[in-house]
């Protein structure tokens, strides 16, 4: 065995990104913007966690999407903390609700009311056609399911979209599909 060399990090102020190191357009494979469940373990959230446990645990995680699960880890929704923020959680409480008794599921989209991708046709798209796809949507994520083993395989975020493709749009508020659309297409 040998002794490596230790060096001073003080003038050391960047952290390397795996984003810094890929050349990523809208020309791209769409698979380099999925977070794949597979490589990733997604961020869940238990059904029974409170409104407000679920709202600041989002933000103590800068996380902006958790995707919420029965006991079992089955697959009930996801809640944004746009769906959870403390504005929607005091607008339940002002209409009758009391604030220790609201859930996550009170604020979650249940998956009945959303919509994916399927992982197949993703593979073979590009950056560019998921866009297309994704123009007139609202959201700013969107799910990746895998019909042939019928699960949600990952996730699309707008914000990690910006980010990647190196785009001039502030993410102090998070960003739509809409609006990378229009910023790349004007």
């Amino acid at each position: 065995m040998r002794s490596l060399n230790m060096y001073d990090v003080e003038q050391v102020d960047e952290l390397a990104w795996p984003e810094n190191y890929q050349e990523i357009t809208i020309n791209s494979p769409a698979s380099v913007v999925l977070t794949d469940f597979k490589k990733h373990k997604p961020l869940v959230i238990d059904e029974g966690v409170s409104a407000h446990d679920t709202e600041q645990l989002m933000m103590n995680a800068h996380v902006r999407l958790k995707i919420v699960v029965n006991k079992e880890n089955k697959f009930l929704g996801i809640v944004s903390l746009a769906d959870i923020h403390h504005q929607e959680i005091m607008k339940k409480v002002a209409a009758g609700h009391k604030h220790d008794e609201l859930l996550v599921t009170d604020f979650m989209q249940p998956k009945s009311q959303l919509k994916a991708i399927d992982c197949a046709d993703l593979m073979h798209a590009s950056v560019g056609d998921l866009l297309e796809t994704l123009k007139t949507n609202g959201e700013r994520h969107c799910l990746v399911l895998d019909k042939e083993v019928h699960n949600i395989r990952g996730v699309v975020s707008a914000s990690d979209l910006v980010r990647i493709l190196k785009l001039n749009i502030n993410l102090t508020t998070p960003p739509s599909f809409i609006d990378i659309f229009n910023v790349i297409h004007n």
